[in-house]
């Protein structure tokens, strides 16, 4: 089982609060050094993924595959959907839940994936990546 941490109150007090529900998950995940490779939790995602079905889950691959070295991908919802080939009603209701998961941020037309996901690159570059996901869905451009 998953849960997602409050990271302010942890880097504030050490304490551990958790936040949402938590996601269960049939497989454990061990860090290893990555030296530059791009590391996916994919157990992380198994309960988002069911959550997700077919044309959804089209959007979030294409967010996965197409995102930049700083894990954003600069899109509008109607390009997303255009992409995809679903409506973008569906392209919605994909972000929306995504975001509720605690998966993604979005500013307008733009999207961050949460680094603990997928990222390239070593230990620091996720933790610096991880700052500017806290900050990225806490403040409109």
């Amino acid at each position: 089982m998953w849960v997602r941490v409050d990271p302010q109150a942890l880097q504030e007090t050490g304490e551990i609060h958790a936040v949402g529900e938590p996601v269960l998950a049939d497989a454990s995940i061990t860090k290893c050094d990555r030296n530059g490779f791009e590391i996916t939790y994919l157990a992380y995602l198994f309960d988002v993924f069911d959550q997700l079905g077919g044309q959804k889950y089209k959007v979030f691959k294409y967010i996965v595959e197409h995102k930049s070295t700083d894990n954003t991908l600069i899109i509008t919802n109607r390009e997303l959907a255009e992409k995809c080939g679903v409506s973008t009603q569906t392209v919605y209701e994909c972000i929306k839940l995504l975001k509720e998961k605690g998966l993604i941020a979005t500013r307008t037309g733009a999207i961050m994936v949460l680094p603990k996901i997928a990222h390239r690159g070593k230990a620091g570059r996720e933790q610096f990546l991880m700052h500017k996901f806290e900050e990225f869905g806490s403040k409109e451009v």
